[in-house]
């Protein structure tokens, strides 16, 4: 009776799908399980890594600037380090990935990724000197 609903409903080209996901369930469920597995460690670590790697290189520079210049405004502190940062995410090690954009897969970092994803831009840098007393807010 199976059978005849089947043919009858999925045709004899698309019975043909059905038998091989019956027959091999458990490896597609293998597969599958895979996939979420490298999409969650993918985009949580990563944005956790990301998160907390600048909130520490902003503080960190911050004060190697104002170690060198204490006089220095505070847009421009903002800029300087905002643009260090720049050239900090190449840097990132080969394990850290953040969600694509259409949240299927997971891609290398890069700023625009960064800024558009994640939301990490001069005004989080200038959020964080705020919040840490390093700058007074505007």
């Amino acid at each position: 009776m199976f059978d005849l609903w089947q043919q009858l409903t999925f045709g004899k080209y698309l019975k043909f799908l059905t038998d091989f996901v019956g027959r091999n369930a458990s490896m597609l469920g293998l597969i599958l399980f895979s996939y979420v597995i490298v999409i969650f460690v993918g985009r949580y670590g990563g944005l956790k890594y990301i998160r907390n790697r600048f909130d520490e290189f902003v503080i960190t520079k911050s004060r190697d600037y104002l170690k060198d210049n204490n006089n220095i405004e505070s847009s421009e502190l903002v800029d300087k380090i905002y643009e260090d940062w720049k050239k900090e995410i190449d840097n990132f090690p080969s394990y850290v990935f953040i969600q694509s954009k259409r949240d299927y897969w997971i891609e290398k970092p890069n700023l625009e990724a960064i800024e558009q994803r994640l939301f990490i831009d001069k005004d989080k840098a200038s959020e964080i000197l705020v919040k840490n007393g390093v700058i007074i807010g505007e």
